[in-house]
């Protein structure tokens, strides 16, 4: 009878585990909840994005109102969040008149004189080369033919089809018919404001209880596995942070850089050109390149404010000017702002961007670099314990070290 009781108590005691083969499948299922989620979810990937990177970006702030002033994260999170309203406001308040008077003058230049401009200068370009024989490593070009074809299209452009005002449509009848089309504006209205709210509500969150998830992740591996766990996080977490604060500096300097050169060019609008250098920079490879683009339309239009040559020769100037400013990035501010955050081969980077651009549009051309980074730094730990080697073998190193 005791013996009875005795193995009764055992087997209450006994803490049901499951089998390898249960936890696998537990996993496996896990993992289809997750990429389900994710498949759900894809239409509101950009806010999501935009409300943990608001929060990334305040973060900083908040950790100084925090941890430095000791006041409540709440509290902190608040202040971040009304010193962020008020910086836009600030920034919308100035930019805002800015791009208008720029459109103005847009809309003010005397287009037909531009043409004749072009054209003239195509026409010194034809007196100044010798087009008809040019010859470049053997081979004879003959480049008249596509600077005629030029010059005629050019020509062809008459006054009177040039109207900026038809390229600008009629507000007044655009708004009427928009109103008079649509049934459901107001509905539209009020889930755009939803989603504003739901984005701001989720970056809340973010910034409020972010710091917590490592440590979730963290606890739903078993106690030996903790320690790689964290090591693989925290270098997750360098590799962005270490880019990102890169790209922010490129940014500054390419644009800084940009706006400097293009003045000494005599170039019209050098610091609208400069901006978009720097914003081009959040696309790696690819965005510089199409920040020349602009450059050389407006020395083909404008020229040189005080270099004594034609708008042609102005605009492979400004060419060369941007390939120089490209190599002194790559050579120079790469590698010293980066560091070893990446270690990619551009073709990688460049693949990469085709690729998640072609899913996630705009935002995975922005995010394939760091993407990227991070699966090379989660394949190489998955690597090394499928062959049974130690990812991280300095980290045991330092836990031995410790104990003696």
């Amino acid at each position: 009878m005791n013996e009875k009781k005795i193995s009764a108590n055992t087997i209450q005691n006994e803490r049901p585990v499951w089998t390898n083969g249960v936890r696998y499948i537990a996993l496996v299922c896990v993992l289809i909840a997750i990429i389900l989620c994710g498949y759900l979810i894809r239409g509101s990937l950009t806010l999501i994005v935009l409300a943990a990177l608001v929060a990334y970006l305040l973060s900083p702030v908040v950790r100084f109102f925090n941890q430095k002033l000791h006041l409540h994260r709440n509290l902190a999170i608040a202040i971040a969040y009304v010193l962020l309203l008020i910086l836009i406001g600030l920034a919308v308040s100035f930019f805002i008149p800015w791009v208008t008077q720029a459109i103005r003058n847009f809309i003010a230049i005397d287009w037909p004189q531009v043409l004749t401009a072009v054209e003239k200068s195509i026409e010194q370009l034809m007196d100044d080369i010798d087009t008809a024989s040019m010859s470049v490593g053997g081979f004879t070009l003959d480049l008249s033919k596509p600077l005629e074809n030029i010059h005629n299209n050019i020509r062809s452009l008459r006054e009177e089809s040039i109207d900026i005002d038809r390229l600008i449509p009629d507000m007044t009848a655009t708004a009427r018919q928009i109103f008079s089309i649509s049934t459901n504006v107001f509905g539209q209205i009020f889930t755009g404001l939803i989603m504003t709210v739901t984005t701001v509500m989720a970056s809340l969150y973010f910034c409020r209880d972010g710091h917590k998830i490592w440590d979730i992740i963290v606890d739903l591996f078993e106690e030996k596995y903790q320690p790689e766990v964290k090591e693989l996080l925290l270098r997750l977490r360098v590799v962005w942070s270490s880019y990102f604060a890169g790209e922010l500096k490129l940014m500054l300097y390419i644009g800084v850089i940009t706006f400097i050169v293009y003045t000494a060019l005599g170039l019209r609008w050098a610091l609208l050109l400069g901006l978009i250098a720097g914003f081009c920079e959040v696309v790696p490879n690819i965005g510089p390149t199409l920040a020349t683009i602009p450059a050389i339309i407006s020395a083909l239009i404008f020229g040189s404010s005080w270099l004594p040559f034609n708008n042609v020769m102005v605009a492979i100037l400004a060419v060369i000017a941007s390939i120089v400013i490209q190599q002194t990035e790559n050579i120079f501010l790469v590698p010293h702002i980066m560091g070893n955050a990446l270690e990619l081969h551009p073709v990688i980077i460049i693949i990469g961007i085709m690729a998640l651009s072609s899913r996630l549009g705009i935002l995975g051309a922005v995010f394939a670099a760091p993407m990227i980074a991070l699966s090379k730094e989660i394949l190489y730990f998955i690597i090394k314990k499928i062959k049974k080697q130690d990812p991280y073998p300095e980290l045991y190193s330092q836990t031995k070290e410790e104990e003696v």
